[in-house]
């Protein structure tokens, strides 16, 4: 070892080397001094000649190095090995002995002593110690770095740790007390605390490590000194009390002595500068010293927390507006499913209690003389129920001022409601509804004031944000729609009941003007029909010349009044007919036919008409046409109706009397019908003219009743007739290429009609 140079005046001393010697030679101790002291080394020693010693030197004092010879009186170096290495490890174990060979040498070295010195040369002494000591100085650097490396990495894992449980979860509680649980262990402290702020602003313990002593006690509990350092939190201070006596307010450090806390550090969760609580670390066994890393380690974790934490209420928001909107659906689709404002108001009480996980919400109303509660939710059967409530105008004065802050046309919300109202009202409604905070919102149905929403809270304050604030308006607005719908209903439905007695009434009166145009008719016809007879008696006498001859100017006038005599006949007939026809009293007589005989029979009574006017009458009957069922005489009528239309229509051409079987789509499916068509190459119609074709008393315009003579009613009477077979008289027609009438009759009439006494006593031919 080189000679050390003696200290300057100005020089900070070194401090003296600590040693333990095991000699029992006391020449050879003295020896050891010399030597050292020699070599310029500071030294202070303990001499130990017996096992006993030696362990109780290392047990009760440190030492900087082991000096022992091999062998001494009872025991050798080996036997001193074992106790050093158990009590001072880190210090050298020097041997110093007289004699050792170089494998005993090599043994001792293996067996765990730093180095061996030989007493005959001992001037090596101060040299291997100094270099002993540098080499576990360098070792104690090396293993101090090694544990700070261990430790980084012990944190970063901790708080990788702690990421995946945040990223792995949006359930915050899971992140936060897995984080009081990993930073507990992790510092060895005797509680981990996590506060978070309440609605009033007092810190209270939220979570809190599970491996803590009396853990239910703490929870829940208000923290007193992040309380007291509210404002230093606030501003993302780090509180750090390696000694509880250093807090100088008596209040947060009379209650931390009563949690028994010897040392704190307290780190705020902070997020872009709003605190969102504290991490809050308590040494309750002794006081501690907060070291750099455990504190930046802490920082670490509270940031991470502080992200959870704002990433939580965000996904709260995003939950809490997606329940908002599908509490609004909910309202909005029992608006649409229902008419009825008592079921609709109560979903809507009911629905708006659960979002908001209040104690009551009711929906009340004003008339002209009383405040009264139309519909209540309650969370459970032990909150007071308001339904009952009735109470005259006269009382609320105060409500129904404009100018007062509990008007009832505004917005009202009162964390504590008692301090908004009067003290004879607090104790007359206050104190039996048991309230405590309330949300109210107007409803207004036409600008018109109707009454209220009103939210409240029995067992807790509450203040509500804006944005639930926003939520309940549209909820009233809601609530107001669904009033105003049931009221326009109502009024709606007492119109129809209105409007439906007056139909009754006029219709009625409509049915005696019937009964009576039907009663004139039927009389009229048959008063009508007595002279009229008698005039066309008459007239073919006068005709046929029986008593007399009649010179030509004579025998056209004689013609004349026959021809209008048939005509009006015609015109009365038709009006009997119709007049049955309406009032339901006219019986078929069904009866099976061939089609053909039926057909040529008609044809045979326009066929002189249709020679003189030189058009072609032409029949086709498919073959799988045979018979019909049918009324024979009123089948003959519309055909024969039919056929003189078109004659009297038909300047040149054809007219074709065809007949078919057709297959028709019905609402009950696929019904075989049979087709009488009557086409002709005539005037044709028009489709304005052909709706109004089938009425009565219409022909195509006013020119064509002086050319073509007709009453008007044939068309329509006849497709009253078919009708009345469960069948129809339809058109096709084009101007200036004639025109398609259509009689479709079913080929098997419906039981109702088949059922007749007629068809019951057999066919006829």
């Amino acid at each position: 070892m080189p000679q050390t140079d003696s200290p300057q005046p100005d020089s900070p001393q070194p401090s003296p080397l600590c040693l333990l010697i095991m000699e029992d030679e006391r020449a050879d101790l003295q020896l050891i001094v010399r030597t050292l002291k020699s070599a310029g080394i500071i030294f202070t020693y303990e001499a130990a000649d017996t096992l006993e010693v030696c362990q109780q030197l290392l047990n009760t004092q440190p030492f900087d190095a082991l000096l022992s010879d091999y062998r001494m009186p009872g025991f050798t170096a080996y036997q001193v090995l074992p106790i050093w290495q158990q009590v001072q490890p880190e210090i050298p174990f020097i041997l110093v002995t007289g004699s050792l060979g170089e494998e005993a040498a090599v043994a001792c070295i293996k067996s765990g002593m730093t180095d061996y010195v030989l007493k005959e040369r001992l001037f090596r002494l101060p040299t291997v110690l100094m270099r002993s000591l540098q080499e576990f100085a360098l070792r104690r650097q090396q293993q101090a770095a090694m544990a700070q490396i261990q430790q980084q990495a012990q944190q970063e894992a901790m708080i990788n740790r702690i990421v995946q449980a945040m990223r792995g979860t949006l359930v915050l509680e899971e992140v936060l007390q897995t984080t009081a649980d990993q930073l507990h262990t992790a510092l060895k402290a005797d509680r981990c605390v996590i506060v978070q702020p309440k609605a009033d602003g007092a810190m209270t313990a939220q979570y809190v490590s599970a491996a803590t002593v009396h853990r239910e006690e703490i929870l829940g509990y208000t923290c007193p000194i992040s309380t007291s350092y509210r404002e230093s939190i606030d501003q993302g201070q780090t509180l750090q009390v390696d000694c509880i006596g250093q807090i100088s307010r008596p209040e947060p450090r009379t209650l931390a002595q009563q949690f028994g806390i010897q040392s704190l550090l307290m780190m705020p969760l902070l997020y872009q500068e709003e605190c969102l609580g504290a991490i809050s670390l308590h040494q309750c066994d002794r006081e501690r010293s907060w070291t750099v890393n455990e504190v930046s380690l802490v920082r670490a974790v509270a940031d991470q927390c502080a992200i959870a934490i704002h990433q939580a209420q965000l996904f709260q928001q995003i939950q809490q507006q997606a329940q908002r909107e599908q509490l609004l659906n909910q309202i909005s689709r029992d608006l649409n499913s229902s008419l009825d404002p008592n079921y609709i108001l109560q979903e809507i009480v009911e629905c708006t209690g659960e979002c908001f996980g209040v104690d009551r919400v009711t929906i009340f109303a004003l008339d002209p003389d009383y405040v009264y509660v139309l519909n209540e939710w309650r969370a459970h059967e032990q909150i007071v129920s308001m339904l009952d409530f009735k109470a005259p105008l006269s009382t609320w004065a105060d409500r129904l001022d404009p100018n007062s802050d509990v008007f009832w046309g505004r917005v009202l919300h009162a964390p504590r409601f008692a301090d908004t109202v009067k003290p004879s009202t607090y104790r007359d409604q206050v104190e039996p509804s048991q309230t405590l905070s309330v949300l109210r919102v107007p409803i207004f149905i036409r600008d018109q004031l109707f009454g209220g929403l009103v939210l409240q809270t029995t067992t807790c304050y509450r203040t509500f944000t804006d944005d639930e604030i926003r939520l309940v308006e549209r909820i009233a607005d809601q609530a107001a729609i669904a009033l105003y719908n049931a009221q326009s209903y109502e009024n709606l439905e007492q119109l129809v009941q209105v409007r439906t007695r007056e139909l009754k009434e006029e219709k009625i009166i409509s049915e005696v003007a019937n009964h009576a145009k039907s009663e004139f008719l039927a009389t009229m016809s048959h008063e009508l029909r007595t002279p009229l007879t008698g005039i066309l008696g008459f007239s073919n006498l006068l005709i046929k010349q029986i008593f007399g001859p009649l010179n030509e100017k004579q025998q056209q006038y004689v013609v004349g009044i026959a021809s209008c005599g048939e005509h009006l006949l015609e015109l009365i007939n038709d009006l009997l007919d119709l007049s049955k026809i309406e009032a339901g009293k006219e019986e078929l007589a069904l009866e099976t036919m061939v089609v053909e005989d039926v057909c040529q029979a008609c044809l045979s009574l326009i066929q002189e008409r249709a020679h003189n006017r030189q058009l072609q009458l032409i029949l086709a009957i498919a073959p799988d046409v045979s018979t019909c069922v049918a009324d024979h005489r009123r089948l003959k009528q519309i055909l024969f109706n039919l056929l003189s239309n078109a004659v009297k229509f038909t300047e040149t051409g054809s007219i074709t009397l065809q007949v078919q079987k057709q297959l028709m789509k019905t609402e009950a499916g696929d019904r075989a019908m049979l087709q009488f068509s009557v086409i002709d190459t005539g005037i044709g119609i028009s489709a304005a003219d052909q709706a109004l074709l089938f009425q009565p008393f219409q022909q195509l315009d006013a020119g064509l009743d002086r050319k073509y003579e007709g009453t008007g009613l044939g068309l329509a009477l006849s497709r009253k007739l078919a009708q009345l077979h469960d069948g129809d008289l339809t058109l096709q027609s084009e101007v200036g290429k004639g025109s398609c009438f259509t009689l479709c009759l079913p080929e098997k009439l419906p039981q109702a009609l088949a059922s007749g006494p007629e068809m019951e006593s057999g066919n006829k031919s």
